[in-house]
C-alpha cells in the first residue's frame, strides 16, 4: 500500500483525488487488519474471594475479559481491588472483545501514573462522571454512549467493569449461606439480610422498586440500605449502579488524673498558659461546641433534674429514632424512639469526660473542657431488657450534618462494629462527612478487642473496629490511667488484666500487668491496628481504664467501680476517646483565641496531636512490646496526647497541592535544639470498600537539614504521616508537601512542627529550588542550574540549564542536557567543547563529523576519521586515506578495507610488509606470519593458522601445523591434545582419529580400524577391533553371545547356553537347542520343567539316561524325579506329586506316597502331620479313619453332625449343643419339630409349644406365663402373653394398650412415662409443664417451655441448649453464645466454644497453627509463627542470622532491613546478608565487598584482611587501587598498571601509566610509545621512527619532512607546524607564499616574488622582473621604484567611421635604469573602444638599449571625442612609471552632424564616457551583486544552520537515548524522563 501510494504520488494528473481514495481506503482497512492479526485474549480467574461460599448464594466469576479477568500479558494495567488485581483491557482490546464502538454505563477507566488531578474535571467536561477511585490510577465512571475511540484522547489508558464477585463482603456471603460469621450480627441470617449499600453513583438500579425481594429502607446520595432476601443478593450484584454490598453493621459501645496524665489540665491554668506566653489565656473548652453521640444523657431532658455538671451548657438533646428496617428486624410496633434517658450509664460518663464541669463534686472531678457546650445525639434503645445502639442512622453523615449545622466543632463516638480492620460502608460514611465539613473533628474508638489470643505476653495487632478505620476520622486507643490502688468492683476481682479477664489474657507481662498504674504504657483490652490495606491505627492515645466521670442516676450499674452516686469509674476506648475529644476543644479554642486561626481543619488537629505526642515507654520493660516500640506503632499510634506539647507547635493549614507540585517552608532550629517531629495530615476523598487499598491522594514529605541532606517519607498508604528528628542541626530546615499522585486535586494539607518555630513560606521561591525569585531565572520552574543561568531545569547536573523555548543553545544552554559531562557545542557539530567530558571535540571550532580517532573533527571522507593536521597525524590515528572512506583502524585508520577486518588494503604506499591486510577478501585473517598460507587469525577464522610461528601442512583438525604422517592431521603438542583433535597416530598416515581413546584408528581403511570407533573397546577375537568388550574375553559384545559372561561367547544352537564346555553353564547338547537346566544346560527338555529327556543313544550329546537325571516323565512339565520309587513324583505340587519323597508309600486319600498302615488309604500320623491334617485318626481300623469336627466321634458311622463339633445326646448324637443341654442345635436338616432345642443359647430351656419365643420349661429362664397361647409381652415379668400395641406390656397390665410408646403415668400430668413414647414425661415422677427441647411435662418456672433441668437460664428465656456440650449456650443472642454451636469446642479468644485442637484459646479456624499450642499467628504467612518470626510482617525463607525473614538469594541469611520509622533495622553488622542476591556469599569480615566464602562467586582470598583486589585474587590489599593485590602487582604503587610480560619495565595496560605498547617484546622506548625496540636508542619505537639509525631525529609531527628535533638531521624549526620553508634559519615552518622563505622569516609572508627588504622601505629586494614591488635602491629607503617615461605618437587622431573605424598609434618607452628590467604598458578600456592588445611588455637588459617602441591598434565603436589613456608600470610595483593621453575624434560622415568638443555630444553621452561615473556606475553594479551574494551567502548560511541544527537535535536525541543508562546519569540520581531536544535557532 505504502508503495502504490509513492507510485500516486509522482503521478500528478491523478496525485490528489486517488492519495485521498487510497488514505480513505487504508484507513478502513487498517482497523480490520489489525482485528485480525491481534492475538486472543486469553482469561484467567485469579481471586481471594470466597468463591465457593458465593456459589451457594448464587453468584460466581464472569469469566469474561470485561470484567478483568485476563491474563497478565494481554493486560494494559491494573487496579487493586479488596478481593484481586484485576486487569484492564486497552481501548482497542475492548472494541475488539465487546464488539462495539460505543461504551455505556459504569466501567473503570485507568490513566496513567501519577494521575493529573485535572484528569478528574477533563473527564467531566467530555461528559463523563466519575466517582470512586480505585488505586493506583483509576476512577469507577459512568458513560454515555462515548466512543471507544475517543477515550484514548482522554489518555484513557485501560476499562473494565466491576464482577459481581469483586462487590460482595464475605461476611454477609456466609451469613446468607446459613455459616456461622466471624462476628455475631443479628441483622443477618440464611433468609435474609440488612444491608448497606455503596451505589457507583446516586441512583438506584432499574427495577429495584419492582422486586418483592427488596425492601428499601434508606437512600441517601451514594449510601442505600436494604432488607433483601437471599435471593436479591445475586441480582443486587449484576447491577453495574450497585458497587458495593455489606451487612448492615451492628454497633457496640466500646467501654481528674486523666486530664493531668495528657498535660489538658495545664492549659485550663492561666499562669502556666501566661508564662509560656504572655498573650496567651487559659481555656476551658469556652466557645466550642462538642456533639456526644452515645446511648444517652443522665434523664434525657434538659431541666433541673439533669446532672448538675451538664445542665448549664447543654446546647441540645435529640434522640435518634432506629431506622424502619431495624425497627422491623427486631419486630417492633408503634414507635421506634424510647428518649434520650441513659439506663445505660455510658452517654452520660462519656459526655463527662469531654466537658463534666465538676458542679456536683464543687469542681474535683470535671472534663477535659468544663465549659464547652454539649448537643448530645441518643443512639440508644432499649430492646428486651438491653441498651442497643439501633438509633445509629443508616447514613452517618446525617448525624454530622445535623452537628455541623448547629455549630459543633467536635463530634465524638465511643462505639463501634468489631470488623478487625476492614474498610468499610461506615468508614466510606465517616471519610465523605470529614472532607465535606473539614473544620469538624471527628474522633471515633479504636475498640476494645485487644486480646493475647496466643499466650505470648503480647496483645494481639488487627482488632480496629469500624468506623474507626476511616481515614479522616481522629481514632483513639486506651493508654493506662494512673490509679495503682483501685479495685475493680465486680465479685471482688483485682485489677491485674490476668485477674479482670484470664481468658483474654492468660500469659505474662500482660495477665500481671495492674490495669491503671503506669501511664507509659496501654490498656490491655484497646483494639490494635494496622487497618486491612496497612494504615497506622489507632492515630492517638488516652487514658482509657478506671476513668472517674459523670454517672447516669436513671441507672444501678456503676461500670468498672463505684464512686458515689453522681459519678463511677469506667474503662474502655470508650473513654479515651471523649478524654480526647475534651483536648479537642481545648486545641480548637486555644488555636482561635490565642494564636489567632479562626478556621482550624480537622486535618491540622491531627497534625498537631501527632507532632506533640508523647512517645510511651512501655510497661513492661521491654522495647518490643507494646507501648514499649517506638512511636509511631500499631498500639498506641502516634503516642499520648500532651497538650502542654501541642500548644506551642509552629503549623502550616490550608495549603493545597496538586499531581506534580511541590509546597515547601523553612524554618531556623537553634542550636542545642530539643527534638522534634514534622507531621502531615490531609482529610483524603473518601474510598470503597471494594478498593484493596483506601488512599486516594498521596502526598509525600520531605525534610533537607542545613547539612543539604534531605529525609523523605512516601508509603502510600496512609494520609496522616510525619518525621521525628533527633539531636537536630542548628541551621536553615526546610519541609517540603510534595503532590505525588493527586487525582482528586487540589488536595488541602495539614502542617505541623511540635516546637514553636517561624515557618517561612517558600514563594520568594516559587518553584522551591532553593534560589530567590529576583535570582531565578526560571521563577515557575524549579531548577539546579548555575552557569549560564540560575535555578532552572539542569537535568544532567552540570550547572548548565537544558534549553528551552526562550533560551537556546545559542543562549548558552545546554547542548547536552542528558551529558553531565558536557554543555557546550561552539561548532554545533553535536560534539561537546569539554575535552574531559563525554564525546569530547577534538575540533571545537570547527564543525566536524569525525567519531572514531576523534569527535567533531574534519572527515573529508566521512568514514568517522578526522583528516590529518599539524597537531594530529596519521600515526596519532588520522585518516591515513583522507581522500578515500575507508573502516580499517588495525593497522591505520580510515583506508579501504574490502573484507571489513579492520586491516586496510595494500596500496602503493602501503604494503603487507608495512600491516597491510595479507588476505584482502577474507574477513577473518589479515596476516600469516610463518608464510605456511594460513592466516594468524585462529579459528574459527578461515583456515586460521593453529601454530602461526611455526609453518605446517595440517589442514583437518588445525590449519598451519605439523603433520609428520602428511594425513592432514596435526601432531599433537602442548597445546593441542588428541583429545582436541590432534593425531592419535602421528607415524601412520593411514590413522589420524581415536575417538574413544582405545588404541584403534577410526579409519575403517586404515590400519587396524576401530570397528567400533565411537565406544571404548578391548576386543581382539573374530575380526573386530576395538569394541566393547565388557567380560574380557576378546570377543565384542556385539558379536559375543554372552557379553557379561567371560568363559562363555558363542551358541551354536542359540538356546541361551554357551557351546565352550568348559565355561560356565556349558551346553551339552551344543548341537541341538534345548532349555533343561536341572540335570544338565541346553538339552531337550519336552515338557519345559528343566529337566532334560534321556538320551539313551548319544544323538545329541553324550549318553543320558535317567539314572544321570534325565526327566522320568518327560511329558509331565510337573514331575521328573522319584527318589523313593514308589510311583509319586518329588515335585509335591505337580502330578501325583509325592507327599513323602523319601519314603516309598501307598497313602492315597490325604496325603499321596506316604505310609498306609491299614491300607484305608489315610496315610499314618506322623510328626508333622497329625490327624488334623488329615491323617487317618483311626490307623488300625480300615472303616474308621476320620474325626473333621474333632468330637471324638468317627464320622463314618457315629456322628450325626460330621462337619461340626457336638455334644448333643439326647435327639442326635455328636451335633452342635450350645447350651450344653443335650438338645442339639437346630440346623438346615434338622428344626425345632424334629426335636432341636428351641433355645440354643438357654441350657434351662429347650421346648415352646406356642412359638412365642417364651420356653415351655417353668422352672427355666424366661419361662412362658401363657405357655398354650402365643404372645410377646415382655415387661413387668409377665413374658409371652398377647400384647396388641407390641410395646411389651401385656394387655392386662398395659394402661395405654393402644400406644405401643407408652404404658405408664405415675404423676399424671399427662405425659407417659416412656421417654422414647408419644409425648414423653421428661420428669416421670414430677408433675411439669415443659414443651420444648423434647422434655415434656417438666418443671418450667420461666415458662419458656425449656424445662428447668436443662434451662441454662432458669429465670430468663434467652438460654436453654448447649447441643455440642462445650458449655457455651446455643443462642447467638444469649450471654457467651457458642460461636461454633453444632461442634464442641474450647476456644476462648476469638469466640466461644470453637474447635481449638491445640488448646490455646484460639479457634482453629483462626489459628495458623491449629496443632500447635505454642503458635497460632503467622501474620506473613510463610509458615513461622510471629513468636519466632523475626520478621513478622514480611514473609521470608532465612534461617542462620534470624528466622523468617526475606532472602532473596535463598542462602539462609536474611536480607538487609532498612530502619523506617520506628521499626528496628537489621543490617550486616546484625548478621544480616552482606550479599542478598549472591546465594553462594553472606558474609564479608573485613567489609570489602568479597564474600568470605572462597568456593563462592568472587570469594576474598584474604577474608580477614580488607582489600579491593578483583583481578586474579579477590578482596585482598591493593595498594594502587589497580584490582591486582599487592603480592601479584608489578607495578604496586600505580593504580594504573599491574603486569609487565616481557620485564621491560613498562606495564601491560594500554590505559594505564607508561603502557607497554610492545607488551610480548622488550623494548625501550619512551617518547611516542613506551617499552617497544627503539634500535638508535633516541626514545622513539623503531615502528614510528621516521629516522631510524639516526638518534638526533625521530618524529616529524607535522609531516613536511623534517624532523620536530631541530638540531637534529633536518631539523624542523616549527614541529608542530606544517611547513615547506627550505631557505634560512627556519627550515619546516610555514611558507604561504611557497618562496623557500618561513612566513616569519619573510618580509613579504604572501609574495612569492619577494623575502627580503634590506632597507625596510617595504620594497622587495628581488628584482627579477615581475617580482612583487621590486626595490632597484635596495639600500637606499628613500628609493625603491624602476624610473621610465613613455610617450605615444600621433597623440592626436582623427577618424571617419564611413572610411573605416579602426586606428593606430605607437608608444615609446625610454628608461635609464641599469640591468634587467620590465615595463608594462596598459591602455584604458573603454567602451567606446574595441582595443586589439589593451597590454604590452617590454623588457630591458644590458644588450636592448635604454628604447623601445610598441604598436597599438584599435576600433572606434561609434562617433565622438574619446581620450585614451596609457600609464607604464613595472610588473610588481603599485607605482606607475608614466601616463599618456591620446585624443581620437572619431566621425561619422553618412549624417549630417560632425561631432565637435564634448559640449557638441549629448549629455548622456558625455555623461557616459565620463570615467568617474563610469567608476560610479561600476561601483554601484559591484554593490548590487555583491548584495545579491550576500543575500545568497546567508540565505545559504540560514540553510547550513538549519542542517547543522538538525544535525545536533539527531546526535543530541541519540546521545540522550544513549545516556539514559549512563552511570553518570545513574549516580546522580537521573531517572526521569529525558528533556526535550534543543529548539532550532530564533
Amino acid at each position: 500500500m505504502v508503495a502504490l501510494l509513492v507510485e500516486v504520488m509522482h503521478d500528478t494528473k491523478v496525485k490528489l483525488p486517488l492519495v485521498l481514495l487510497i488514505l480513505l481506503l487504508v484507513q478502513t482497512i487498517a482497523p480490520l487488519s489489525g482485528a485480525l492479526i491481534s492475538p486472543p485474549i486469553e482469561t484467567e480467574i485469579v481471586t481471594n474471594a470466597d468463591l465457593s461460599t458465593l456459589e451457594l448464594v448464587g453468584i460466581s466469576p464472569s469469566g469474561m475479559p470485561e470484567n478483568g479477568w485476563i491474563a497478565d500479558e494481554f493486560a494494559a494495567g491494573q487496579v487493586n481491588l479488596l478481593y484481586r488485581e484485576a486487569n484492564l483491557l486497552s481501548p482497542d482490546d475492548w472494541a475488539s472483545v465487546s464488539g462495539s464502538s460505543t461504551i455505556s454505563g459504569w466501567h473503570i477507566l485507568s490513566h496513567s501514573y501519577p494521575v493529573p488531578s485535572e484528569w478528574f474535571g477533563q473527564l467531566a467536561d467530555a461528559g463523563i462522571e466519575c466517582q470512586s477511585f480505585l488505586p493506583p490510577t483509576s476512577f469507577n465512571c459512568k458513560l454515555n454512549g462515548h466512543k471507544v475511540s475517543s477515550l484514548e484522547n482522554l489518555e484513557v489508558e485501560g476499562i473494565m467493569q466491576l464482577d459481581s464477585t469483586d462487590k460482595i463482603r464475605d461476611q454477609l456471603a456466609i451469613g446468607l449461606s446459613g455459616s456461622q460469621m466471624n462476628f455475631f450480627n443479628p441483622y443477618v441470617n440464611d433468609v435474609g439480610a440488612l444491608v448497606n449499600i455503596v451505589l457507583s453513583g446516586n441512583e438506584l438500579p432499574e427495577g429495584i422498586y419492582q422486586r418483592d425481594d427488596i425492601e428499601i429502607d434508606s437512600h441517601s446520595t451514594r449510601y442505600a440500605t436494604l432488607a433483601i432476601e437471599a435471593s436479591a443478593l445475586s441480582w443486587l450484584a449484576q447491577q453495574d449502579e450497585v458497587e458495593w454490598i455489606e451487612e448492615k453493621p451492628f454497633f457496640v459501645v466500646l467501654n481528674n488524673v486523666s486530664s493531668q496524665i495528657m498535660n489538658a489540665d495545664d492549659l485550663r491554668d492561666p499562669t502556666l498558659m501566661s508564662s509560656a506566653n504572655s498573650a496567651w489565656g487559659d481555656v476551658d473548652g469556652s466557645g466550642i461546641i462538642v456533639t456526644v453521640a452515645d446511648t444517652g444523657l443522665d434523664n434525657g431532658v434538659n431541666n433541673t433534674n439533669m446532672h448538675p455538671d451538664f445542665k448549664d451548657h447543654i446546647k441540645g438533646i435529640l434522640s435518634w429514632p432506629m431506622p424502619t428496617a431495624t425497627c422491623a428486624a427486631y419486630g417492633m410496633t408503634g414507635s421506634c424512639d424510647d428518649g434520650a434517658e441513659d439506663f445505660y450509664g455510658h452517654g452520660t460518663h462519656v459526655a463527662g469526660s469531654v466537658l463534666g464541669d465538676g458542679t456536683d463534686s464543687n469542681g474535683s472531678i470535671i472534663g477535659t473542657a468544663p465549659e464547652a457546650q454539649l448537643l448530645f445525639h441518643s443512639i440508644a434503645n432499649t430492646i428486651g431488657g438491653s441498651e442497643l445502639l439501633t438509633g445509629i442512622p443508616n447514613d452517618l453523615d446525617d448525624m454530622f450534618k445535623l452537628a455541623w449545622e448547629n455549630g459543633s466543632r467536635v463530634h465524638t463516638n465511643s462505639w463501634g462494629s468489631p470488623v478487625y480492620g476492614a474498610y468499610t460502608t461506615s468508614s466510606m460514611q465517616a471519610d465523605d462527612s470529614a472532607r465535606t465539613y473539614d473544620e469538624l473533628v471527628i474522633l471515633f474508638s479504636a475498640g476494645n478487642k485487644g486480646i493475647d489470643s496466643d499466650s505470648d505476653g503480647e496483645i494481639d495487632l488487627d482488632s480496629i473496629g469500624s468506623p474507626g478505620t476511616a481515614k479522616n476520622v481522629l481514632t483513639v486507643g486506651a493508654s493506662e490511667n494512673n490509679r495503682p490502688t483501685i479495685v475493680y468492683n465486680h465479685n471482688g476481682w483485682q485489677d491485674t488484666w490476668g485477674e479482670l479477664w484470664s481468658s483474654k489474657y492468660p500469659a505474662d507481662p500482660v495477665a500481671g500487668d495492674k490495669a491503671a498504674n503506669n501511664t507509659e504504657g496501654m490498656s490491655a483490652f484497646s483494639s490494635r491496628g494496622p487497618t486491612d490495606d496497612g494504615r497506622l491505627k489507632p492515630d492517638i492515645s488516652a487514658p482509657g481504664s478506671f476513668i472517674l466521670s459523670t454517672k447516669s442516676r436513671s441507672t444501678t450499674s456503676t461500670g468498672w467501680a463505684s464512686f458515689n452516686s453522681s459519678y463511677t469509674y469506667m474503662g474502655g476506648t470508650s473513654m479515651s476517646t471523649p478524654l480526647t475529644a475534651g483536648a479537642t476543644a481545648l486545641m480548637l479554642e486555644h488555636l482561635m483565641v490565642n494564636r489567632g486561626h479562626s478556621a482550624p481543619s480537622s486535618a491540622l488537629v491531627k497534625a498537631i496531636f501527632t507532632a506533640s505526642a508523647h512517645d510511651m515507654t512501655g510497661q513492661y520493660g521491654s522495647a518490643t512490646n507494646g507501648a514499649g516500640e517506638t512511636a509511631p506503632n500499631n498500639h498506641e499510634g502516634w503516642g499520648l496526647v500532651d497538650m502542654w506539647s501541642a500548644k506551642d507547635a509552629s503549623w502550616v493549614d490550608g495549603e493545597t497541592v496538586s499531581t506534580g507540585d511541590d509546597r515547601g517552608w523553612s524554618f531556623i532550629v537553634p542550636s542545642s535544639a530539643a527534638d522534634f517531629t514534622i507531621a502531615l495530615s490531609w482529610t483524603d476523598p473518601k474510598s470503597t470498600p471494594s478498593a484493596s487499598t483506601n488512599l486516594v491522594n498521596d502526598l509525600d514529605l520531605s525534610v533537607k537539614d542545613p547539612s543539604g541532606t534531605w529525609t523523605n517519607l512516601s508509603n502510600n498508604v496512609d494520609n496522616l504521616r510525619g518525621l521525628t528528628f533527633l539531636n537536630p542541626g542548628q541551621g536553615l530546615w526546610e519541609v517540603h508537601v510534595n503532590g505525588t499522585n493527586v487525582p482528586t486535586g487540589p488536595q488541602a494539607f495539614a502542617l505541623a512542627i511540635d516546637a514553636n518555630y517561624s515557618l517561612t513560606n517558600l514563594t520568594q521561591d516559587a518553584d522551591f529550588d532553593g534560589v530567590q525569585d529576583d535570582l531565578d531565572d526560571c521563577v515557575n520552574t524549579f531548577g539546579s542550574s548555575t552557569q549560564d543561568r540560575v535555578g532552572c531545569p539542569d537535568t544532567d547536573a552540570d550547572g548548565y540549564s537544558n534549553p528551552d523555548l526562550s533560551w537556546t543553545v545559542n543562549n548558552g544552554a545546554d547542548a547536552f542536557p542528558a551529558d553531565i559531562t558536557q554543555w557546550a557545542d561552539g561548532d554545533f557539530d553535536g560534539y561537546g567543547d569539554n575535552p574531559s567530558g563525554t564525546t569530547p571535540d577534538a575540533c571545537t571550532t570547527v564543525n566536524g563529523n569525525s567519531t572514531l580517532d576523534r569527535y567533531g573533527c574534519i572527515d573529508s571522507d566521512g568514514d568517522g576519521y578526522s583528516d590529518d593536521e599539524i597537531f594530529w597525524t596519521v600515526s596519532q590515528g588520522a585518516d591515513a586515506c583522507k581522500t578515500v572512506s575507508g573502516t580499517s583502524s588495525a593497522d591505520r585508520n580510515g583506508c579501504p578495507d574490502t573484507d571489513g577486518d579492520t586491516y586496510s588494503d595494500a596500496d602503493l604506499g602501503w604494503t603487507i610488509a608495512s600491516g597491510a591486510d595479507a588476505y584482502p577478501n577474507d574477513i577473518t585473517q589479515w596476516i600469516d606470519t610463518d608464510a605456511d598460507g594460513y592466516g594468524d587469525n585462529p579459528p574459527p577464522a578461515t583456515q586460521g593458522d593453529s601454530c602461526p610461528t611455526s609453518a605446517g601442512t595440517s589442514t583437518i583438525d588445525r590449519f598451519g601445523c605439523l603433520d609428520n604422517d602428511g594425513d592432514g592431521y596435526s601432531d599433537a603438542d602442548l597445546s593441542w591434545t588428541i583429545g582436541d583433535g590432534a593425531d592419535a597416530f602421528p607415524a601412520e598416515p593411514s590413522q589420524w582419529s581415536d575417538g574413544d581413546s582405545d588404541g584403534y584408528g577410526d579409519n575403517s581403511t586404515g590400519v587396524n580400524p576401530d570397528a567400533c570407533p565411537l565406544v571404548w573397546g578391548n576386543s581382539t577375537e573374530a575380526g573386530r577391533l576395538g569394541c566393547s568388550d565388557i567380560d574380557g574375553d576378546g570377543y565384542a559384545d556385539i558379536d559375543d553371545l554372552f557379553p557379561n559372561e567371560k568363559s562363555q561367547w558363542n551358541d551354536t544352537d542359540a538356546d541361551g547356553y554357551g557351546d565352550n564346555i568348559t565355561g560356565n553353564e556349558p551346553d551339552m547338547c551344543p548341537s541341538v537347542a534345548g532349555d533343561s537346566w536341572r540335570d544338565r544346560f541346553g538339552c531337550p527338555d519336552s515338557d519345559g520343567d528343566g529337566a532334560s529327556d534321556a538320551d539313551t543313544s548319544g544323538t545329541n550329546g553324550p549318553v543320558w539316561d535317567v539314572g544321570d537325571g534325565a526327566d522320568m516323565w518327560p511329558a509331565d512339565v510337573t514331575q521328573w524325579a522319584d527318589t523313593d520309587g514308589d510311583g509319586y513324583g518329588d515335585n509335591p505340587t505337580g502330578t501325583n506329586g509325592d507327599d513323602c519323597p523319601g519314603v516309598a508309600g501307598n497313602s492315597t486319600a490325604d496325603r499321596q506316597g506316604c505310609l498306609d498302615g491299614d491300607g484305608d488309604g489315610y496315610s499314618d500320623p506322623e510328626l508333622g502331620w497329625g490327624v488334623a491334617d488329615g491323617a487317618d485318626a483311626y490307623p488300625t481300623d480300615s472303616a474308621r479313619w476320620s474325626d473333621s469336627d474333632g468330637d471324638g466321634i468317627d464320622d463314618q458311622i457315629s456322628d450325626a453332625c460330621p462337619n461340626y463339633y457336638g455334644n448333643s445326646t439326647v435327639d442326635r448324637i455328636g451335633c452342635p449343643d450350645t447350651d450344653g443341654d443335650g438338645y442339639s442345635d437346630a440346623d438346615s436338616g434338622w428344626n425345632v419339630s424334629d426335636g432341636a432345642d428351641a433355645f440354643k443359647t438357654d441350657p434351662t430351656q429347650w421346648a415352646d409349644a406356642d412359638g412365642d419365643g417364651f420356653g415351655d420349661n417353668a422352672t427355666g429362664y424366661l419361662a412362658d406365663d401363657c405357655p398354650t397361647e402365643a404372645g410377646d409381652s415382655w415387661q413387668n415379668s409377665t413374658l409371652g402373653c398377647p400384647d396388641l400395641d407390641m410395646d411389651g406390656w401385656a394387655d392386662q397390665q398395659d394402661s395405654f394398650p393402644d400406644d405401643i410408646t407408652q404404658w405408664h403415668d405415675i404423676d399424671g400430668d399427662g405425659y407417659g412415662d416412656n421417654a422414647g413414647g408419644n409425648s414423653p414425661d421428661a420428669c416421670t415422677g414430677q408433675w411439669g409443664n415443659s414443651t420444648q427441647g423434647n422434655r415434656l411435662g417438666c418443671p418450667d418456672s420461666d415458662g419458656d417451655g425449656w424445662d428447668d433441668l436443662i434451662d441454662q437460664l432458669p429465670s430468663t428465656p434467652s438460654q436453654w441448649l448447649d447441643q455440642d456440650g462445650d458449655g457455651y449456650g446455643d443462642n447467638a443472642s444469649g450471654i457467651f453464645p457458642d460461636a461454633c454451636p453444632g461442634v464442641a469446642g474450647n476456644s476462648t479468644i476469638d469466640g466461644y466454644g470453637c474447635p481449638d485442637a491445640d488448646g490455646d484459646g484460639m479457634s482453629d479456624d483462626n489459628d495458623a497453627f491449629p496443632d500447635d499450642p505454642t503458635r497460632s499467628q503467622d501474620s506473613d504467612g510463610d509458615g513461622f509463627d510471629d513468636l519466632e518470626d523475626d520478621c513478622r510482617f514480611a514473609a521470608g525463607n532465612s534461617t542462620e542470622d534470624r528466622l523468617a525473614c526475606p532472602d532473596t538469594d535463598g542462602d539462609g541469611y536474611s536480607d538487609v532491613t532498612i530502619a523506617i520509622g520506628n521499626e528496628t533495622g537489621w543490617y550486616v553488622s546484625d548478621g544480616a546478608d552482606a550479599f542478598p542476591t549472591e546465594p553462594s556469599q553472606w558474609n564479608d569480615t573485613d567489609g570489602d565487598g568479597y564474600g568470605d566464602e572462597l568456593d563462592g562467586f568472587q570469594g576474598d582470598d584474604c577474608p580477614t584482611e580488607e582489600g579491593y583486589s578483583n583481578i586474579g585474587t579477590f578482596g585482598c590489599p591493593d595498594g594502587d587501587n589497580d584490582g591486582v593485590s599487592q603480592g601479584g602487582d608489578a607495578f604496586p604503587n600505580d593504580e594504573t598498571q599491574w603486569e609487565d610480560a616481557d620485564g621491560d619495565g613498562y606495564g601491560d595496560n594500554p590505559n594505564g601509566t607508561n603502557p607497554d605498547a610492545c607488551i610480548l617484546v622488550v623494548g625501550i622506548s619512551t617518547i611516542d610509545r613506551f617499552g617497544c625496540p627503539d634500535e638508535d636508542g633516541d626514545g622513539a619505537s623503531d615502528l614510528n621512527d621516521l629516522w631510524l639509525g639516526d638518534s638526533t631525529q625521530y618524529f616529524d609531527s607535522d609531516n613536511d619532512s623534517f624532523g620536530d628535533l631541530v638540531d637534529g638531521t633536518d631539523g624542523d624549526y616549527c614541529p608542530s607546524l606544517f611547513g615547506t620553508a627550505t631557505q634560512g634559519l627556519m627550515r619546516g615552518c610555514p611558507d604561504a607564499d611557497g618562496d623557500g622563505y618561513a612566513d616569519d622569516d619573510d618580509a613579504f609572508p604572501n609574495e612569492e616574488s619577494q623575502w627580503f627588504d634590506g632597507d625596510g622601505d617595504g620594497w622587495g629586494d628581488n628584482q627579477s622582473a615581475g617580482s612583487y614591488k621590486p626595490d632597484h635602491y635596495p639600500n637606499d629607503p628613500t628609493r625603491n621604484a624602476g624610473e621610465a617615461q613613455l610617450t605615444c605618437s600621433p597623440t592626436s587622431i582623427e577618424l571617419d567611421l564611413v572610411g573605416g573605424d579602426y586606428f593606430t598609434f605607437s608608444c615609446t618607452v625610454t628608461t635609464d635604469m641599469v640591468g634587467d628590467f620590465t615595463v608594462r604598458i596598459e591602455w584604458q578600456a573603454m567602451t567606446a573602444i574595441n582595443a586589439a592588445s589593451r597590454v604590452q611588455v617590454v623588457s630591458f637588459s644590458a644588450t636592448s638599449g635604454q628604447t623601445q617602441t610598441i604598436v597599438f591598434t584599435g576600433e572606434a565603436n561609434y562617433y565622438g571625442l574619446h581620450t585614451l589613456v596609457l600609464t607604464a608600470t613595472e610588473p610588481g610595483s603599485e607605482v606607475a612609471l608614466d601616463t599618456v593621453t591620446i585624443s581620437l575624434d572619431a566621425m561619422d560622415s553618412s549624417i549630417d552632424v560632425k561631432p565637435t568638443k564634448s559640449s557638441d555630444n549629448s549629455d548622456l553621452q558625455v555623461l557616459m564616457e565620463n570615467p568617474l561615473l563610469q567608476a560610479a556606475i561600476g561601483g554601484l553594479l559591484l554593490f548590487f551583486l555583491i548584495g545579491l551574494l550576500i543575500i545568497r551567502g546567508k540565505s545559504n548560511r540560514v540553510k547550513d544552520a538549519a542542517n547543522r541544527q538538525r544535525r545536533a537535535e539527531e546526535l543530541v536525541r541519540a546521545r540522550i537515548e544513549n545516556g539514559m543508562n549512563h552511570p553518570t546519569r545513574k549516580n546522580f540520581g537521573l531517572t526521569g524522563q529525558v528533556p526535550p531536544i534543543p529548539p532550532p535557532n530564533q
